[in-house]
C-alpha cells in the first residue's frame, strides 16, 4: 500500500470514528430533551403515592378524567408520574410507536430520578444511550433505595458492564432492600414457564431462502406434568393420524396432531358416525372429527384478476416465468400478516372438514354512507381495507382490530349519511381516546383531517394536528413531518366522538 493510498484510508477510518462520537453526543442531547418534556408534564407526585383523583379537570366528571389524559408510573418507587398524552409528542416527533416512545420515556425517567450517577455519565456521552436504558429497565422494580446501590456500585463501569453482570447486581440490590419479595420470586418455581407461538410478519419467510413458508415456529417451557400429558397427548394423535392415511414422517405428524389437538379443545367439531364393522359385531358409533374454520381476507388487485399488468398482456417474471400474482395477502386478526401462495390457501381450504367463509371484493374507489351512527360490516370492510393500519402518526396498529372513528363528528340531529367511507378512519383505542379527550396540560387535543388535492395536498391522504402545534401527513406508506399552513388550522369543534 503507497503512502497515498494508506492516508486516504485513514481518512475514511477518522471519518467513521469522528461520526460515531457526534451520533452518540447527538443520542445523548436527544435523551436530555426527552427528559425535559417530561419533567414537563409531571404533578409533583411519585410512583408508590396514594392513587388520588386528578385535581387538573375540576369540571369534568370522574369517568372522563379516567378516559382521557391521567399520569402514568413510568419507572419504579420514587420517581415522578408523568401525562400519558404527552408520549404521544414524543412518538410523532421520533416517528415511532406510542408504546417504543413510552419505554424511551420510561427508561429517561428512570435513570434521571434514580439512576442520577449513570445518567449524569449517559448525557456526558460517556456511556452510550442504550447501555443506560438497558441499566434502567432492570432496576425498575428495585426499591428506591435498591436503585441508588445499583447507581453508586455501577455507575463507574456502566459503560463496559455486560447484561449478566448488570442483572446479578440486581438481583443483590433486591436481596438486600427488599428482601421478602426477593424470596417470594425464588420461590415462584413456575415463573419461568411460557409458550410463544411466533405470528410477526417473518414467520411467512424462510430467512435463509426468503421463500414463503405458511409455517410459524412454536416454542416455551412447559412445567414437568404438563409437559408429560402433551408429550402423549401428541404422540397418541400422531398414531392415530397415520391410521387416518396420514404417511407424512413422524415429526410432520406431531405438528399435525397439535393443530387436531387445538381445534378439538376449542369446540370447533363436526359429529359424524362410524358405520362399525359388520365382520367383528362392532356397532355404530359417534365420531368428533375436528372441524378447521378459515376466515381469509384475500386482497386482489387489476393484475391478479385479469393477469395482466395494467392492461397490457401478462407481468411475466424472467426468472420463474410466472406472472408473479398467485400470491394471497393475509390481513385476517390473529393470523400472521403477510404474503402466502396459492398452493398453501389450497391446503388449509381444501380439507372437507374445512369450513371456508370468503369476503366479497371491496372496490375501494366506490362511496357508500348510512344514516345510522354504527357502520354497517359493508361500509367496516371498506374502511379497513382502505386503511390498513391506524390513522395516527406513525401508528402500526391493525385496523381490523381498531374503532371507527367518525372524522367529522357525528350528530344525533344532524344531516343524512355522516356515517359514510368518507368520513370514518381506523383509529386504535389508545389513539381514539387521544383524539376525543385533551392533553391536560394544553387543554387541547389532536385532529385529524382528510387533505384536499384541489389545495395542492397530497391525494388519499390525512393530516394529523397534535396539541403543540405540529402537523403529520399520514397516508398508506407512512409518517412524514408537514410543514405549517399559511393561515392558522380551522378551530376544532367542541363535540367529538366518545
Amino acid at each position: 500500500m503507497d503512502r497515498g493510498t494508506h492516508t486516504t484510508v485513514t481518512a475514511l477510518i477518522d471519518a467513521v470514528r469522528e461520526r460515531t462520537v457526534a451520533a452518540r453526543v447527538a443520542e445523548a442531547a436527544a435523551f436530555v430533551a426527552v427528559g425535559d418534556w417530561a419533567a414537563a408534564h409531571t404533578s409533583g407526585a411519585v410512583v408508590g403515592d396514594p392513587i388520588t383523583v386528578l385535581g387538573v379537570w375540576h369540571d369534568e366528571t370522574y369517568a372522563e378524567a379516567l378516559a382521557g389524559d391521567h399520569f402514568l408510573e413510568l419507572g419504579g418507587p420514587g420517581a415522578p408520574v408523568v401525562a400519558e398524552f404527552c408520549i404521544s409528542e414524543i412518538a410523532a416527533a421520533r416517528g415511532c410507536s406510542f408504546d417504543a416512545a413510552r419505554r424511551l420515556v420510561g427508561d429517561v425517567v428512570e435513570l434521571r430520578w434514580r439512576l442520577p450517577r449513570v445518567h449524569a455519565r449517559v448525557v456526558a456521552g460517556e456511556v452510550d444511550v442504550w447501555r443506560g436504558r438497558r441499566i434502567a429497565q432492570a432496576t425498575r422494580t428495585l426499591t428506591f433505595e435498591g436503585a441508588g446501590f445499583v447507581d453508586r456500585h455501577l455507575a463507574y463501569v456502566a459503560g463496559k458492564a455486560t447484561g449478566p453482570e448488570v442483572d446479578r447486581l440486581v438481583a443483590e440490590a433486591a436481596a438486600r432492600f427488599d428482601p421478602e419479595t426477593a424470596e417470594a420470586e425464588r420461590a415462584e418455581a413456575d415463573g419461568g414457564r411460557h409458550l410463544t407461538i411466533e405470528l410477526g410478519d417473518v414467520a411467512f419467510a424462510d430467512p435463509l431462502t426468503g421463500s414463503l413458508r405458511g409455517t410459524v415456529d412454536v416454542h416455551g417451557t412447559l412445567d414437568l406434568a404438563d409437559a408429560l400429558d402433551l408429550e402423549r397427548t401428541v404422540a397418541r394423535v400422531a398414531r392415530q393420524l397415520v391410521g387416518l392415511g396420514c404417511d407424512e414422517d413422524i415429526d410432520v405428524r406431531r405438528s399435525l396432531a397439535l393443530g387436531e389437538i387445538a381445534r378439538r379443545c376449542d369446540g370447533i367439531t363436526t359429529l359424524e358416525y362410524d358405520a362399525g364393522d359388520a365382520t367383528t359385531g362392532d356397532e355404530a358409533r359417534p365420531v368428533q372429527r375436528a372441524r378447521r374454520e378459515v376466515v381469509l381476507f384475500v386482497h386482489l388487485d387489476q393484475a391478479a384478476i385479469t393477469g395482466t399488468l395494467n392492461g397490457f398482456g401478462p407481468d411475466i417474471d424472467a426468472c420463474s416465468g410466472t406472472t408473479g400474482i398467485d400470491l394471497a395477502r393475509l390481513d385476517t386478526p390473529g393470523m400472521p400478516r403477510g404474503a402466502v401462495t396459492a398452493e398453501q390457501v389450497q391446503a388449509w381450504c381444501g380439507s372437507p372438514d374445512s369450513t371456508v367463509t370468503v369476503k366479497p371484493v371491496v372496490d375501494l374507489n366506490a362511496h357508500d354512507a348510512v344514516n345510522g351512527y354504527t357502520p354497517p360490516d359493508r361500509i367496516a370492510d371498506h374502511v379497513r381495507t382502505r386503511w390498513p393500519r391506524c390513522v395516527f402518526p406513525s401508528c402500526t396498529r391493525s385496523s381490523r382490530t381498531a374503532d371507527l372513528d367518525h372524522c367529522e363528528a357525528y350528530e344525533q340531529d344532524g344531516p343524512p349519511g355522516q356515517t359514510s367511507t368518507r368520513n370514518l378512519f381506523p383509529l386504535c383505542r389508545r389513539h381514539h381516546r387521544m383524539k376525543t379527550h385533551r392533553e391536560l396540560r394544553t387543554g387541547r387535543r389532536w385532529t385529524y383531517r382528510p387533505t384536499n388535492p384541489a389545495a395542492g395536498e397530497p391525494p388519499d391522504a390525512l393530516i394529523s394536528t397534535s396539541p403543540m402545534g405540529q402537523r403529520y401527513l399520514v397516508d398508506r406508506d407512512g409518517t412524514r413531518p408537514w410543514p405549517e399552513p399559511d393561515e392558522p388550522e380551522p378551530h376544532e369543534p367542541d363535540l367529538n366522538d366518545a
